[in-house]
């Protein structure tokens, strides 16, 4: 088998519009080294128009019970029947009821939740676009920097090696902004929508000889410049592509990805993370989005338990099953601890149901962390309160942890990266919250355990 280094994946890269050197990629790929077989990654899940975070958890008594019910008259999640909240342990909140795979995994204590994450006061914001570019710029209040924050930890972590042939991957149409400025990213949807090669037949009675589309395309980019560079590494990557087989894959028993429905797209996208996960390529960052949660109207009634009514429990119901098919994935290969998850929108939902049955730009908002060596089965941060004088202006759940908190507990005590400084500029990070086992920033002075 013939071998494939990391820069001859750099000129593979869709990505890729600068002058490379090397030898062309070549036509069998190898796996990685040793090292990158226990190295750990990263999945940033991106629920791109603002999920109501208040309806994906819930108080389900406590004093913000009535408040919850008031402000929420119809779509409200109940605490009894077919629609009632999944209960979160011994706390006063639940899990939608359409949410059973994360509930499994919160009970197994792999998955956490942090309360009330956003932007700090000064640069909240209820525009979807300027929201999600402070988010993934990291960079609340600003969008100029040039760069995303993953593309920043990427590169303070030093040069990747070149056994590392596909360091970070984002499974969509299009590189995110949070890995703006990244060369070696490989951008994947569909590999089966890959075909290279024309077949072999008859046209008009008339042999038609096998051209390969490839061939055809590198001999359109021969030149030096940027445009050229980029076509060929386009070819390149759908060569890499083809050559590594990653359409046919068959997941772990009980990894159960949604395959029909809202999610079915969803479900191929995670499969490609943990197919690409498993063949020990070097994967440190995966992205993936998951839109059409911007609701502002019929969400769902909260006595609605047939999912193909409610909308929102339907999509939620998508997701639930998606992750809960990735983890499982991933254990069964002894990946799980390997990997920490991180579910994330720009922001939450307004508390009151508007008249339309649906919910209207927010703030605060639920974060998710799910990984093998997560502190899971709790509830982290502080729930800001739905009573009076507790709702920013009047309207919004609080947003009472930067977000910035959580992914830098993160960037720094899964990924070992301690250069916050450059990953998130201007950030002042107080310490973690606990969602992992220790962090090195704070070996020797604050552990929450």
């Amino acid at each position: 088998m013939s071998q494939i280094t990391r820069r001859a994946f750099i000129k593979g890269s869709t990505l890729c519009l600068t002058a490379l050197g090397g030898m062309r990629l070549g036509l069998h790929a190898r796996r990685a080294h040793a090292d990158w077989q226990t190295g750990n990654f990263f999945v940033y899940v991106y629920l791109r128009g603002g999920i109501d975070g208040l309806n994906m958890v819930c108080p389900i008594d406590g004093p913000d019970r009535a408040h919850y019910e008031m402000h929420r008259p119809n779509i409200h999640l109940r605490t009894t029947g077919a629609t009632a909240a999944l209960p979160l342990g011994n706390t006063h909140y639940g899990l939608n009821f359409a949410a059973t795979g994360l509930h499994e995994l919160y009970g197994q204590g792999r998955l956490a939740i942090v309360h009330g994450t956003g932007f700090p006061v000064a640069q909240i914001t209820r525009s979807h676009f300027d929201a999600q570019d402070y988010m993934e710029h990291g960079t609340p209040g600003s969008n100029t920097i040039g760069t995303g924050w993953l593309a920043r930890h990427l590169q303070a972590t030093g040069q990747v090696p070149d056994s590392a042939m596909i360091p970070s991957l984002s499974v969509a149409a299009n590189a995110p902004t949070s890995l703006l400025g990244r060369r070696d990213n490989m951008v994947l949807d569909d590999p089966n929508s890959f075909h290279p090669n024309a077949n072999n037949g008859n046209v008009d009675g008339q042999p038609r000889y096998k051209l390969s589309t490839t061939m055809t395309l590198r001999q359109l980019y021969q030149g030096n410049d940027d445009l050229h560079h980029a076509g060929t590494g386009a070819v390149d990557t759908i060569e890499l592509v083809d050559t590594l087989g990653i359409s046919s894959y068959t997941p772990a028993p009980g990894a159960n990805y949604p395959s029909t429905g809202v999610a079915a797209t969803l479900g191929n996208q995670a499969k490609l993370i943990a197919n690409i996960a498993k063949r020990g390529l070097g994967l440190q960052v995966a992205t993936l989005d998951y839109g059409g949660w911007d609701s502002h109207e019929n969400q769902g009634d909260g006595t609605q338990g047939d999912l193909n009514q409610n909308q929102y429990a339907n999509r939620l119901a998508g997701l639930s099953a998606t992750l809960h098919a990735l983890y499982t994935d991933l254990a069964a290969a002894g990946l799980h601890n390997r990997m920490v998850l991180v579910v994330h929108s720009e922001f939450g939902r307004r508390v009151r149901e508007n008249a339309n049955r649906g919910t209207d730009h927010g703030s605060g908002n639920p974060m998710l962390v799910l990984g093998g060596r997560v502190r899971g089965g709790q509830l982290f941060g502080t729930f800001g309160g739905l009573g009076p004088g507790q709702l920013y202006q009047n309207e919004d759940v609080a947003s009472t942890t930067d977000f910035r908190r959580v992914l830098s507990e993160v960037v720094a005590g899964h990924l070992g990266n301690p250069d916050l400084a450059s990953v998130f500029p201007g950030y002042d990070y107080p310490g973690p919250l606990g969602l992992l086992p220790g962090d090195p920033l704070f070996a020797n002075g604050f552990d929450p355990a």
